[in-house]
């Protein structure tokens, strides 16, 4: 895998879908990262799936800082963000979602 971009891309698909195998529950890579949804089809899209949840892996040098910076600020759980005229995102800690889905789909 000669761009950097991309192995660090893989890494992180790869290291996500290990934690959460390893925590009990159902994660697999898509097939080039979900580049061939179109012709597969959309169960090939997304990087991962968790679940029943597809899952986009984006990762970045830096340019995250604000949404650290913030679920920081008071140890928050969820940190909810909106742009103008967009819906809600939610962002968590891993163990947040650990722990909603270990309530959800108990401990495999």
């Amino acid at each position: 895998m000669p761009n950097k971009n991309k192995r660090r891309g893989y890494e992180l698909e790869a290291t996500t879908r290990d934690f959460w195998i390893n925590h009990g529950f159902t994660a697999k890579r898509t097939l080039a990262s979900g580049a061939y949804k179109v012709q597969l089809g959309e169960e090939h899209a997304a990087d991962l799936w968790i679940e029943d949840f597809s899952v986009e892996a984006k990762r970045k040098k830096s340019g995250f800082k604000f949404l650290y910076d913030s679920l920081a600020q008071d140890d928050a759980d969820i940190l909810v963000v909106r742009q103008d005229r967009c819906e809600r995102i939610y962002v968590l800690p891993e163990d947040t979602l650990l722990k909603l889905f270990e309530m959800a789909y108990g401990t495999k």
